[in-house]
């Protein structure tokens, strides 16, 4: 049995939430990378640096699973926007060291409480005491979860 199929042989349920989820916001998605002018890719950089903090645009490209000269473009013109800087890493002064700015920090948050009102839109018409024992059941799971996979630190 595939992880995310119920024994009924349907999809799992927590499968369909998600899809419910997507579906919902995928078009405000589309909107939103638009309106902003970024790419896929260069929303994955943000979230990616924003999480983990700086790193090498090798370890950018290994992350997206993309090629190291597109990855290089894309950091570039996300620099070029204020949205990440490049410095020399103090380890090792051949390397450069990414990491999200100011600015690209702002607009990440901005993403996330976009993300967070849309999910609250989805849970609004649940009763008060189905959508706590969600809540309380997602907390159980997060504890569960190695702490990088829980916090996406």
């Amino acid at each position: 049995m595939c992880p995310f199929e119920s024994e009924s042989g349907g999809a799992h349920p927590v499968q369909r939430f998600m899809q419910l989820y997507v579906r919902r916001s995928i078009r405000d998605m589309h909107a939103l990378l638009r309106e902003l002018q970024l790419s896929m890719p260069q929303m994955g950089t943000l979230h990616f640096l924003s999480a983990e903090g700086g790193h090498s645009v090798s370890a950018i490209a290994e992350h997206l699973d993309l090629s190291l000269g597109a990855t290089s473009h894309l950091v570039d013109r996300l620099v070029q926007r204020d949205l990440l800087t490049r410095v020399e890493d103090p380890h090792d002064r051949r390397q450069k060291r990414v990491a999200i700015a100011p600015d690209g920090a702002a607009l990440v948050q901005g993403i996330q409480q976009r993300a967070a009102v849309a999910f609250e839109e989805l849970l609004e018409p649940l009763p008060s005491e189905l959508r706590e024992r969600f809540e309380r059941t997602a907390l159980e799971v997060l504890a569960a979860l190695p702490p990088h996979e829980a916090t996406g630190d």
